[in-house]
């Protein structure tokens, strides 16, 4: 009988902390995390739009006219170096010719600076054998390289705002003078030339970095949504309207005409009135990345349930173009 009562006690017992695991385990705050998604809304609302296409490049002489030898022989002297400013028919270099002996002199042919100079004494030369340049000093242009997606954007007459490394806190004003037609592929990538003709040229030379931003469009009266909240279907393109009429939500895909479309905002030009609300894409929670405290997948660009059910894709303007940066990252 004693034998009995100690199996029951430790039986209790083994209970008793067992319950007592279950409940510390109860109240570790350990919670399942949620797998619901989060939808969010945008208003359509009127305001003011202006587009603007990126490029980087350097500043380029706007004049630059080759320098040759008239006469066969050997260079004598050096009067001019690369870098060195010269006026319209200044002597860069003597010449003295072959079988005569007579010297000339090599002359500039324009006012400007001495480039590219391979002269030394001794240097043997030929009548229209280029031996240097002479590059405008006065007037530049900026040559930038304009991403394949933005050119078609591009055109002649649109004003720029370029800005020079070398010469911080001053924005200079450009033009587009002149556009490509042939583009470069690098990386994967393919860039066309862009050429801006520059308003002031102050400050100056030649080869230094820039980089401009060119006025494509713009609208001070255009209804406006989230570029986010634009789909596509094939050529077409659609946003989510949402209506509420009591307790009822009726999400409702509508086709609409786009106007300008810049980085963060989209102009409708028929589909949609001002205050009505729209789908934006929705945050579903993942086991990927955190932002505060709630798991959020920032790379889904899945459309309301509305969209999905038609088969329509959720786009954003910059997305092709962040994954051309990350192709030009990876392949440095």
């Amino acid at each position: 009988m004693k034998k009995q009562n100690i199996h029951r006690l430790r039986i209790a017992a083994i209970l008793l902390a067992c319950a007592a695991m279950a409940a510390a385990l109860g109240g570790c705050g350990i919670r399942k995390a949620s797998t619901s998604t989060q939808t969010r809304t945008a208003k359509v609302t009127r305001g003011a739009i202006s587009v603007t296409v990126h490029g980087t490049g350097t500043i380029q002489p706007t004049s630059v006219q080759a320098v040759s030898s008239t006469v066969t022989g050997k260079v004598t002297q050096i009067f001019k170096q690369n870098g060195d400013p010269v006026n319209d028919g200044d002597n860069i270099a003597e010449v003295t010719a072959t079988g005569t002996g007579a010297t000339t002199d090599i002359t500039a042919p324009m006012d400007g600076v001495v480039a590219l100079s391979q002269l030394t004494v001794g240097t043997p030369v030929q009548p229209g054998m280029t031996v240097c340049q002479v590059q405008s000093a006065a007037s530049f242009n900026a040559v930038v390289n304009v991403d394949e997606l933005d050119i078609a954007g591009v055109k002649a007459g649109q004003k720029a705002d370029v800005s020079v490394d070398a010469i911080s806190g001053k924005l200079f004003s450009g033009t587009v003078q002149k556009i490509s037609q042939v583009g470069v592929a690098t990386n994967g990538v393919t860039d066309f030339s862009v050429t801006l003709s520059m308003d002031d040229s102050t400050g100056l030379m030649s080869n230094m970095s820039a980089s401009a931003d060119i006025h494509t469009g713009e609208n001070q009266n255009a209804l406006l949504v989230p570029v986010e909240a634009l789909q596509t279907k094939g050529a077409d393109r659609y946003l989510t309207v949402r209506t509420t009429s009591g307790k009822t939500t009726k999400d409702t895909q509508v086709k609409v005409s786009v106007g300008l479309i810049s980085d963060t905002q989209a102009e409708i030009t028929s589909g949609v009135n001002e205050g009505d609300t729209v789908v934006l894409p929705s945050l579903a929670p993942t086991n990927g990345t955190s932002i505060n405290g709630l798991n959020r997948n920032s790379s889904d660009s899945s459309s309301s349930s509305g969209a999905a059910a038609s088969g329509a894709s959720s786009t954003a303007s910059g997305g092709r173009r962040l994954d051309r940066t990350e192709k030009r990252q990876k392949s440095l």
